[in-house]
């Protein structure tokens, strides 16, 4: 027995030191006998229970952006063919406005030199050169114009029959259910429609402006640095406010499409639920 108590543990008997109430609970206190392990467990669980707390919901992602080659994904050889003129006719078209602005300056110098008796049938037959000039610029600028509208129209038209044609087999080759679900307001259809307008608009008459524009630009700038480049430098400087001014107004006019497009949804909804 007196080993027994040597070793820190007592009959039963004998009553413990300090008296505990049955319905008081031992304080929580870290034990000295538990692993560190455990520790960092318990821990490393806490922190996670945290981080998942304070986390905000996912929000999806916007989809990715289509890039502009995807914009002539339905286009044959005949449709790159046309593509391909019209673009060197817009090219044209858009050079041939600075080489007329050109001339006609020619043209100005022409009719205030002296008017002088020796002078006259030489600015006479300069003046009748340089008019002439003009007109077959004029006439350049009629054939090139309508090139690139009828090439940039018709290749705008084959293209989008096809997306309209290719959307379609796609619609037919759906379950039922995704009519059930998706199919039973005017949503798709509406959607289509301003998604193929978007698309023929953007065909027939946006990239053949861009690359008229494109053309004015540039050849107006090298021909203004070739006659007069501080002229040309400070014409240049005004470019970034033009250039802001247009994403501003783009900004806009995509609001606004959007607003559109949705309220042509719900028009389309109400019609068909009416019919």
């Amino acid at each position: 027995m007196g080993s027994r108590g040597l070793f820190g543990w007592s009959p039963p008997h004998i009553q413990p030191l300090t008296p505990v109430s049955e319905v008081s609970e031992p304080p929580e206190s870290p034990s000295p006998y538990l692993d560190p392990s455990a520790e960092t467990s318990m821990s490393q669980q806490q922190v996670e229970v945290e981080e998942e707390m304070e986390e905000p919901e996912e929000i999806e992602p916007p989809p990715a952006a289509v890039p502009f080659s995807q914009l002539f994904a339905c286009a044959d050889r005949l449709d790159w063919f046309l593509m391909f003129v019209g673009s060197i006719a817009a090219a044209a078209h858009g050079t041939a406005l600075v080489v007329y602005l050109h001339y006609f300056a020619k043209i100005i110098h022409v009719l205030r030199m002296d008017s002088q008796e020796v002078m006259l049938e030489e600015q006479f037959n300069r003046f009748s050169e340089l008019a002439l000039t003009i007109v077959y610029i004029a006439a350049g600028v009629f054939t090139a114009g309508w090139i690139e509208v009828s090439c940039w129209i018709l290749t705008g038209e084959r293209q989008t029959a096809v997306i309209r044609s290719e959307y379609v087999q796609v619609l037919l080759n759906q379950d039922m259910s995704f009519f059930d679900t998706y199919g039973n307001n005017g949503d798709i259809v509406s959607q289509v429609l301003s998604d193929v307008l978007l698309i023929q608009s953007a065909l027939s008459e946006k990239v053949g402006n861009y690359i008229h524009n494109m053309a004015t630009f540039i050849s107006g700038l090298v021909i203004g640095l070739v006659n007069c480049w501080q002229i040309a430098l400070i014409t240049l400087a005004t470019g970034p406010f033009i250039v802001a001014s247009g994403g501003i107004s783009n900004i806009f006019l995509h609001r606004l499409a959007e607003n559109i497009q949705d309220a042509y949804a719900e028009a389309a909804s109400i019609a068909e639920q009416v019919v």
